[in-house]
């Protein structure tokens, strides 16, 4: 319904602009921040929206990613939005609420957030911002709907495609929020105040333990991968269509995919074993936990192992001439249990875009 709003009212609407801290805005005070280009925690000002950090992607000699051409690049904007204390506050559907102006004259709408993911459909391949949107953990303003009075901050990510030529050594950028009520705010950035990155998991040094949000990030794409990988489809209707072969090519595949060698999976869309960028950190479940208590980790993790440990046995004895046995009836327990929790993992990271 919010997005069909976005298409009915976007032309109605009627833009009002004030400062964060501004005039008679509720928790009012200061929307600038400073910095020099690397991340440091700032303190904590007067006001409801409090930036974290602005990230410009580096691209190594205009390396490809997604539908980018040479002269543009991802400019990530993370900040914590805090609740009022008394009001409870609709925030606006719409992407064109949530922009930044770079040097005062070229405006970016905040680029849309995939809700929808499904790991079951071959046909749903976001691109790797849309990964790492997803794999972040961040909310995305426009799908909040209202903000409850008193509650805890929320972290938020609005990301835009900018042009690099934009990035000159007196830059300016104002990210703006407009439509939102007590939100409406204007932050000020200068050049020094951008950092660049040279991968979307760089984002994370603004947290108080970069590593386990990493790892927690990436484990969205270890999900992704097991439970829909690019070699064999949509490898759990496979797994019970297709019969013993499949069942093979399915355990030696996810077996490669979760090896030590392979563990890490990248928020940056990494779908190739060969393509492993060295210096993620490996997986590792009490990391994911410590970033996310409620998320059925060892649920789906010892179902994995029993999958991998199982079949194995089962396949062995099936190509001697026997049966599965008890094995074969333990893998296809611990199958349906992965295919249960995976896609319960996966709707939980796509909650959190919505801060649910």
């Amino acid at each position: 319904m919010k997005k069909l709003l976005k298409m009915m009212l976007t032309a109605a609407l009627t833009l009002s602009l004030a400062a964060c801290g501004g005039g008679d805005t509720p928790g009012g005070g200061s929307g600038e921040i400073s910095g020099s280009g690397t991340h440091s925690t700032p303190e904590k000002r007067n006001s409801l929206i409090e930036s974290k950090g602005l990230f410009l992607l580096e691209r190594e000699g205009g390396a490809g990613l997604d539908d980018l051409n040479a002269q543009q690049t991802y400019l990530i904007h993370v900040y914590d939005i805090h609740p009022d204390s008394a009001k409870n506050v609709e925030m606006s559907p719409f992407e064109s609420n949530y922009t930044i102006t770079m040097n005062g004259v070229n405006e970016y709408e905040a680029l849309y957030a995939p809700v929808t993911y499904k790991i079951d459909s071959i046909y749903d391949s976001p691109s790797k911002i849309d990964y790492f949107m997803l794999a972040s953990g961040y909310a995305a303003p426009p799908e909040l709907d209202t903000i409850l009075a008193g509650g805890e901050a929320i972290r938020a990510m609005s990301v835009y495609k900018i042009n690099l030529n934009d990035m000159k050594d007196d830059t300016t950028a104002a990210f703006i929020v407009e439509n939102c009520d007590v939100y409406d705010c204007e932050l000020n950035f200068t050049r020094n105040d951008i950092i660049s990155v040279s991968q979307f998991d760089d984002v994370f040094q603004l947290e108080d333990n970069p590593t386990d949000y990493q790892i927690a990030a990436e484990y969205f794409q270890r999900i992704r991968v097991i439970c829909n990988n690019m070699i064999t489809g949509t490898m759990f209707d496979n797994l019970h269509s297709n019969g013993l072969e499949s069942y093979k090519n399915g355990l030696s595949t996810i077996e490669l995919w979760t090896s030590s060698e392979f563990g890490a999976f990248s928020t940056t869309g990494f779908e190739s074993a060969l393509g492993r960028n060295v210096d993620l950190p490996q997986f590792d479940r009490e990391a994911v936990k410590r970033i996310y208590p409620d998320l059925p980790v060892d649920e789906f993790e010892d179902a994995l192992e029993s999958w991998l440990t199982n079949g194995k046995i089962a396949i062995d004895s099936l190509n001697n001439g026997g049966s599965a046995g008890d094995e074969g009836k333990l893998a296809d327990a611990a199958l349906r249990d992965m295919m249960t929790y995976g896609r319960k993992i996966v709707e939980y990271y796509t909650a959190r875009l919505k801060n649910q």
